[in-house]
């Protein structure tokens, strides 16, 4: 009786790595695909036209394009999780500064993009018997929940117990403690917590489930991240980036509480490995989805076995 699991998360847009994921399933033969929050990129890339070209303006600067090849950039542009966006001249002016305008664009690109993905899913993965799970994160915005939920394939896995088979259950939240980066889903760790007991007690047997909590268990090597000046710039002393935890207490205390089999995280891109609290086994796969790299980490349930993990890069 187990089960095999492919976990990741922090994809952040890119088209590459979403594909990469969808197709793990079958590579390492898993049986469930979990993707642990933060699905969605960061910033719209104007693409604007005149003069039989395209001027690419971002990515650290501007590139003209010609017809001929504006579709491979717009494709290198969704690959590195940003959304580019096809604009004349007038339409590019009418946006700068409105800033509510830039949030519609912004928004609906979101959208789009998860759409596909959704679709992709649903393509690659129906008849295949392999389960799909898909949560937002803290950096995802609310109102994609719904259409998360409204998926043909795959199951929004958020503030919910499911059923993995095999006697194995799971409890997901895809919510963070504050970051210095105000993200739209935060909440005091305090609400966190209680946010996430109240699933934890609807389990069966804790002990034979996976907590899928995006943010990491405080104090781990699993989230260790850059220490910030008031800037919001990296600390370095001795010629050494400064690293510090900034976790969540209370997921670190709900696992040394209710000793569950699996906790999968994400949220911290820096902090990839592995630890064990308890009898618990807690993994952070890590992320560099800028890199078009999918980190990912295969794990084995087995009921009455220590649970087995590969951290998979690809």
């Amino acid at each position: 009786m187990s089960r095999t699991i492919f976990y990741a998360a922090d994809f952040h847009g890119a088209d590459v790595v979403w594909k990469k994921f969808i197709n793990a399933g079958r590579f390492y033969g898993a049986d469930v695909l979990i993707m642990g929050g933060d699905l969605t990129g960061k910033a719209v890339v104007p693409i604007v036209a005149g003069n039989g070209s395209f001027t690419v303006k971002g990515l650290g600067g501007e590139q003209v394009v010609s017809p001929d090849e504006v579709a491979v950039v717009e494709q290198q542009i969704r690959d590195k999780g940003l959304y580019p966006r096809r604009l004349l001249p007038e339409e590019l002016e009418a946006l700068q500064g409105d800033n509510d305008a830039m949030a519609r664009v912004f928004m609906d690109a979101m959208t789009a993009s998860l759409e596909r993905w959704l679709d992709l899913a649903a393509e690659r993965l129906k008849g295949t018997g392999i389960e799909l799970f898909v949560m937002l994160g803290n950096d995802d915005e609310p109102s994609l929940d719904e259409l998360l939920s409204s998926s043909t394939y795959g199951v929004n896995c958020e503030d919910r117990v499911v059923d993995l088979g095999e006697g194995f259950e799971m409890v997901s939240c895809g919510w963070a403690n504050p970051t210095p980066w105000d993200s739209p889903r935060e909440l005091p760790d305090s609400e966190l917590g209680a946010r996430m007991e109240a699933m934890v007690r609807q389990l069966r047997d804790p002990a034979s489930a996976v907590f899928n909590f995006h943010v990491p268990p405080y104090g781990t090597q699993l989230d260790l991240a850059p220490k910030l000046d008031s800037s919001l710039k990296p600390m370095v002393q001795g010629g050494q980036f400064l690293v510090e935890s900034v976790g969540s207490a209370e997921v670190r205390r709900l696992i040394e509480t209710y000793q569950p089999a699996l906790g999968v995280h994400g949220h911290i891109h820096e902090a990839r490995g592995a630890t064990r609290l308890g009898r618990t086994l807690c993994v952070n796969p890590g992320s560099v989805y800028g890199e078009g790299v999918l980190h990912g980490a295969l794990i084995e349930l087995r009921r009455g076995q220590k649970v087995k993990y590969q951290l998979t890069a690809g």
